[in-house]
């Protein structure tokens, strides 16, 4: 296949699916609706799903399943031979993914500005354009 051997589509690729990965969390964070207030016990009090700007245990529970989810991908995505010459691409993408998980989860970046998000994210597709621009100045490739 040729089109694999052409540096320049093997850096648009990936970069354009960071780019989109990195655009729908920045506008998930900054659309999320604002949690309700309860009243209990005549009080308005916080919901508790965020009190202090924190995740519950549960929610923490359910992104530890989602990453060992998406680990499990990466194991399986290993192993199929079909894909082999696609192999780095996927890699790298679900790898963002987890590092995207972590970051706004773990270091409680979904609850603060949505700037904070989108440096992040933005920072990632910029050093994984680095990345794939010093193997291709190099001669290398991603498979």
């Amino acid at each position: 296949m040729d089109w694999l051997d052409d540096p320049a589509i093997l850096a648009g690729v990936p970069l354009l699916a960071l780019g989109v990965i990195g655009a729908a969390i920045a506008l998930m964070a900054s659309f999320a609706p604002a949690r309700p207030m309860a009243l209990e016990q005549g009080t308005a009090v916080r919901a508790r799903a965020h009190v202090g700007g924190h995740p519950t245990p549960a929610e923490y529970v359910n992104i530890g399943l989602i990453l060992g989810f998406i680990t499990a991908i990466e194991v399986i995505v290993y192993y199929i031979d079909a894909i082999s010459s696609a192999l780095v691409p996927i890699l790298l993408i679900l790898s963002a993914i987890k590092f995207t998980l972590v970051v706004l989860w773990f270091m409680h970046l979904r609850f603060d500005n949505a700037l904070f998000s989108t440096f992040f994210t933005g920072a990632l597709a910029l050093v994984a354009a680095i990345f794939i621009v010093v193997l291709a100045s190099l001669g290398a490739s991603l498979r």
